[in-house]
């Protein structure tokens, strides 16, 4: 039957200042305790393994043959745990100095570049990795551990991914303002029937919710303008050449914006809210943390 001591660092550490000093006053001393704690501990370290360390006199202490034995094996372990909590130390170094995360290119080009600029001006020293997909690779890339958060929205997700709303959003109508659209108090999917809509690509996740919206409205429509790029699109739309549906947070801060005009559309009103998807368990790194607080205080910003 294995014996399992239930011992703690503290003990060996007692034990170790004990042995090389051989004197109770001087060990404490090394340790910073009082002479009756240390005694304690020699003596609960002692009972714990089941032998005697010390042969105790007035003045000295005087290690058994069990001491001598043990000194080599407790001495390594606490080497060995200095080296541990160094080399964890260096870990959380490393991690601290790294912002790594994944994004969807539309929102990457609206918004997210330029908060990334602003944040490698404050933080010069932090390395930074992104990775820009249309597809599930963004979640994957959390998963296999090569970034530490996506920012997105998914419909489907795996158990292991947690979400974190940064933003609440919903999809509008984007307009050039005074515009008979623009001029509505309440605008719902069925007045885009008539409207020249210009969609994104076909392949950006926002579009399709956007083709399913229209669909289940019972709204037919052949699109205006299919625009790849969403800067592209508001510049179309900024001329009064078509309505862009997307969420208001893709939009806030563009240079368009000050002629277009963003209004909710209702029957249904489509929750689009900015998230943050991480591991289930993980917590965010300062970098993580910092990069995005000020992503969500910009868009604040342009409310």
């Amino acid at each position: 039957m294995s014996v399992q001591p239930n011992v703690t660092l503290r003990q060996m550490r007692a034990f170790v200042e004990a042995y090389r000093l051989r004197n109770l006053t001087h060990a404490a001393d090394a340790m910073h305790i009082t002479q009756s704690a240390m005694s304690a501990l020699i003596r609960q370290f002692e009972e714990e393994l089941g032998v005697v360390l010390f042969e105790r006199t007035p003045r000295v202490l005087r290690p058994t043959k069990a001491a001598e034995n043990a000194y080599l094996r407790v001495e390594g372990i606490l080497k060995g745990v200095a080296v541990l909590g160094q080399e964890m130390h260096e870990r959380a170094g490393e991690a601290e100095a790294v912002l790594a995360f994944s994004c969807a290119p539309l929102l990457f080009s609206s918004i997210v570049a330029a908060v990334l600029a602003e944040f490698k001006r404050l933080n010069p020293d932090v390395k930074t990795v992104t990775y820009d997909a249309i597809d599930s690779s963004l979640i994957q890339r959390v998963l296999d551990d090569e970034v530490e958060f996506c920012i997105g929205f998914f419909e489907h997700e795996p158990e292991a991914i947690k979400r974190m709303p940064l933003l609440e959003d919903y999809l509008c109508a984007v307009c050039v303002e005074g515009s008979e659209l623009a001029r509505k108090e309440r605008v719902t999917w069925e007045d885009l029937v008539d409207q020249p809509l210009i969609n994104l690509s076909r392949s950006a996740q926002v579009q399709q919710l956007v083709t399913e919206a229209l669909a289940s409205a019972s709204c037919s429509y052949r699109p205006a303008y299919e625009i790849s790029f969403i800067q592209s699109a508001l510049a179309l739309a900024a001329e009064g050449l078509g309505v862009v549906v997307v969420p208001r947070y893709l939009i806030k801060g563009s240079s368009q914006m000050s002629s277009l005009v963003a209004k909710k559309l209702h029957d249904p009103m489509i929750e689009r809210s900015l998230l943050c998807h991480t591991r289930q368990g993980h917590v965010l790194s300062p970098p993580a943390v910092q990069f995005l607080d000020m992503l969500k205080q910009r868009i604040l910003s342009f409310a």
